[in-house]
């Protein structure tokens, strides 16, 4: 079975150096976030199985059976006046061992005026909006091993320019429940540009090669998440060797800069999560994204950039999370999820 699983490896990766970091992509919104617990645990949950459906869109090799019948909403508050809503539903088939989901991302970025070359505003506004309708499959393969894959219809409208494309992702698991231990792999967005919001400047999507390790300790409720992403680039800083060298202020003697080493580089691929399981009806989320925290950190003050926390608890029927994860020492994501079956077990 973990030969099985390396082989799944191996072939996502012959494929993986395809994809691009940084600036040169289109349809952002693919990276947004969908669950408030997803959030909480640092932006990446994708080796954990167990019911929750909303990990099953991330990467949707987890979706499984005991998430038949799950409906999810998730709404998100961010900064400078945008927001995005999330829905999801999940659906089993034993005739055929597969498991279904189909979601819907709508992201609304607030209402702009118009203004001139100087900024003269003539009182008339615009909007500008993003669409993600995707349906998932996954499938056990055997005991430990699963596989699973969704596709993506995108749709962007920003004022009178409008893009619509496709995209993908891939994912495998592998789960050993009498170790609690899980490791989970996905390609994200890999896809194409069908129509371009001007002609002939077609964009990349924001491919990324995501693996993942979950560990449930033996006897302690904790959970603890490994997480490297963007396989596909390792080396994710930017450094400009003809830059002009800094003074020193105090002393007057220049400053020289080095170019990133290694451990400098592998440290902004991690993030680490951890998730305090009390009971099935309550559980908390802490996690750490480092490379956010090196790109939006500011010179005076880092604050509690890179660091997110959730909760999740259970209301009669109703499973109820929230998330927060500091993105900058300005502006803050905040996440409610709620979730409940309808139907049958």
């Amino acid at each position: 079975m973990i030969k099985v699983f390396l082989c799944f490896v191996f072939l996502l990766g012959s494929i993986q150096f395809f994809g691009q970091y940084g600036g040169r992509q289109t349809y952002q919104f693919l990276n947004f976030t969908n669950s408030a617990r997803v959030e909480g645990a640092g932006g990446y949950l994708i080796a954990v199985k167990d019911n929750d459906a909303t990990l099953g869109v991330e990467n949707p090799s987890l979706l499984n059976k005991t998430m038949h019948g799950y409906l999810a909403f998730d709404y998100v508050n961010q900064f400078a006046g945008a927001n995005y809503g999330f829905t999801s539903y999940t659906k089993h088939y034993d005739s055929i061992a597969t498991t279904f989901n189909a979601s819907l991302l709508y992201a609304n970025y607030g209402r702009f005026q118009y203004a001139d070359v100087e900024g003269i505003r003539n009182g008339l506004t615009f909007m500008a909006s993003d669409f993600d309708f995707r349906i998932g499959a996954g499938k056990e393969i055997t005991e430990r091993l699963s596989l699973g894959a969704n596709v993506n219809l995108l749709a962007s409208f920003y004022e009178k320019y409008n893009s619509f494309g496709i995209s993908s992702t891939l994912g495998a698991n592998y789960y050993n429940k009498e170790k609690e231990f899980s490791v989970g792999l996905v390609l994200k967005n890999v896809g194409y540009q069908l129509k371009s919001y001007t002609k002939k400047n077609k964009e990349a999507l924001p491919f990324n090669g995501v693996i993942s390790i979950s560990k449930k300790l033996a006897h302690a409720p904790l959970r603890m998440t490994l997480t490297y992403h963007n396989l596909q680039k390792f080396n994710l800083l930017y450094y400009d060797q003809n830059a002009p060298k800094e003074k020193d202020p105090l002393t007057g003697e220049l400053i020289e800069k080095k170019p990133p080493g290694f451990g400098k580089k592998i440290m902004q691929h991690l993030v680490i999560g951890g998730e305090l399981l009390f009971t099935q009806n309550f559980n908390i989320q802490i996690g750490y994204n480092h490379n956010i925290r090196y790109l939006n950190k500011t010179n005076a003050k880092a604050g509690a950039t890179g660091l997110s926390f959730g909760v999740g608890f259970k209301v009669k029927r109703f499973h109820v999370a929230y998330g927060i994860g500091k993105r900058h020492i300005a502006g803050t994501n905040n996440h409610i999820t709620i979730s409940t079956r309808i139907g049958q077990k």
